[in-house]
């Protein structure tokens, strides 16, 4: 099924979070002229920063956005939103645990993680995102769409702190 433009969005960046993913799992890139490093040292570099830059806006803005829109609507799929919801937790704990200890058992826990966010990805994309264009009404899909722009734009700059007022 085409994806529906108000999903895209993230759907971009689930594809960037796939790539990840597999390379994480594999320990290098396929692709032969990708610049992913074979340090597992140099990747945990690579996993915060994409973190930090991606999925910290990502997941906020599917849990202020996309999960209560699929909440209100979608009542019987309450225990999917749930499980999500609680997989993005869990992906910020294997990610702060790997801000603590950046060092070690890396050739096991960077391929959890890969596996982790490949399985998250792909219930995001195969059965929420597939169930919401099948039951929810075209101008609902459409508002999630404006909400998603409204807040893929804001977060950068509102998380930003302002300078204090000079006195």
């Amino acid at each position: 099924m085409k994806r529906h433009p108000s999903l895209v969005p993230l759907s971009h960046d689930h594809h960037n979070v796939l790539i990840l993913a597999h390379n994480l799992i594999r320990g290098r890139s396929r692709a032969p002229r990708s610049d992913w490093p074979t340090d597992r040292r140099t990747q945990v570099e690579r996993v915060l920063a994409f973190f930090d830059d991606t999925l910290v806006f990502h997941f906020d803005a599917e849990e202020r956005v996309l999960f209560p829109a699929a909440m209100k609507t979608l009542r019987p799929h309450t225990q999917l939103i749930d499980r999500l919801t609680r997989d993005h937790d869990d992906l910020r704990v294997l990610v702060t645990d790997l801000r603590q200890e950046p060092f070690s058992r890396l050739e096991n826990r960077l391929p959890v993680l890969g596996r982790r966010l490949e399985r998250h990805v792909r219930l995001e994309e195969r059965v929420l995102f597939q169930t919401l264009q099948r039951d929810m009404p075209p101008d609902e899909l459409v508002a999630i769409g404006s909400g998603l722009t409204r807040q893929l734009r804001c977060i950068p700059v509102c998380s930003i702190p302002k300078d204090p007022p000079r006195s």
